[in-house]
């Protein structure tokens, strides 16, 4: 296992417990099976690039921190990472319905700022 791929799956376990959540809870927000994730957890396995990137979408971090380039984690606001926490685990349909929300809620508040 190389540098980055070692770093990619300390990093991945690392987000998935401060989420606290499961593993199947992760690869299903993520939108990829438990097996692919488990697999990138243990280094069995590299993921191609738009997989580590639905990765570094799913837990709001870049994809140089993911692979060690940084170590910088994004700053969030708080109203933000609870709004992260929420939906981490989600189902895509609850996402989707949730995204719907949002979007609606912002074409009628324009003059709201996050």
């Amino acid at each position: 296992m190389d540098k980055y791929q070692e770093l990619f799956c300390k990093k991945i376990i690392e987000l998935r417990k401060q989420s606290g959540i499961t593993q199947a809870d992760a690869a299903e927000g993520i939108g990829i099976s438990n097996t692919a994730l488990n697999n990138y957890e243990s280094g069995a396995r590299k993921p191609k690039y738009e997989k580590v990137k639905k990765i570094a979408d799913y837990y709001g971090v870049s994809v140089d921190y993911l692979l060690g380039e940084t170590d910088e984690e994004p700053e969030l606001s708080e109203q933000t990472r609870v709004l992260l926490q929420t939906l981490r685990g989600a189902s895509e349909r609850e996402i989707a319905q949730a995204v719907k929300i949002i979007s609606a809620l912002k074409g009628t508040l324009p003059d709201e700022q996050p």
